[in-house]
């Protein structure tokens, strides 16, 4: 008897036990809804030249590049303030999966080139091409460049985007000659994740880019160096 009423005894501790814990859940279910979760550690990349990571996740605003300084402006749209942008260094400029080049029929004042290598090592390029640079066109009202409009493929199961990881020699604004690629359109996933997945459209667009510049003094690009793990991320400027 004395047996059971242990047991008994032990039942109702622990179902008053329970049930305050409960109660107390309850009452504070606000607080633990708002506790954030813990952030996403991005995936690092490893390359053999400079890392340029690129916010281009506004689909209202333009990220204007000058990649020989890492600064970026912010602009809505280009056509619409050629003025301010005559006045700014520039090269390329990223909205989301677009890309724009400084000049051409964009009428920026700018001279800015660029050539599709396409799929190769981009340290087989030694020097950049002579010729072969296009600049931005305007076909049936619309602005591009031919050389950058193809750079990524569109998966329509998961609707990711994939670069080409296309090579590009681009002659910038300054006259410099300069390579790169892209490597990664995603924030903190890597392409090859969102091939099975959903890769949630607040996590697309900022795009990290490997780049080198060709010496002035010997006309060619640096050999590669120790492999690169940590991007350089370009910087807003006001």
């Amino acid at each position: 008897m004395t047996s059971t009423l242990k047991i008994f005894a032990g039942l109702m501790l622990g179902t008053l036990l329970f049930h305050q814990i409960l109660n107390f859940m309850i009452g504070n279910i606000e607080d633990f809804e708002t506790v954030p979760l813990p952030p996403k550690i991005p995936k690092k990349f490893i390359a053999d030249n400079p890392l340029l990571k690129i916010d281009a996740t506004s689909k209202d605003m333009w990220t204007l590049v000058d990649f020989a300084t890492g600064e970026t402006h912010q602009v809505k749209e280009p056509e619409e303030q050629l003025k301010d942008l005559k006045n700014i260094n520039w090269d390329l400029g990223f909205q989301r999966t677009k890309i724009i080049s400084n000049g051409g029929d964009l009428s920026t004042g700018g001279q800015v080139g660029v050539v599709n290598l396409g799929q190769v090592d981009i340290n087989s390029v030694e020097t950049a091409p002579d010729s072969g640079y296009l600049q931005m066109t305007r076909s049936f009202g619309k602005l591009s460049n031919d050389a950058l409009s193809d750079w990524y493929t569109y998966r329509t199961r998961t609707h990711n985007i994939e670069s080409h990881k296309n090579v590009y020699v681009v002659k910038t604004h300054a006259g410099e000659f300069m390579k790169f690629r892209i490597l990664n359109y995603y924030c903190r996933n890597q392409e090859k994740d969102c091939r099975t997945t959903v890769c949630g459209r607040d996590e697309a667009a900022c795009l990290t880019v490997e780049y080198a510049f060709q010496s002035k003094d010997t006309g060619r690009f640096p050999k590669p160096k120790p492999p690169v793990t940590v991007s350089q991320t370009a910087v807003t400027t006001p």
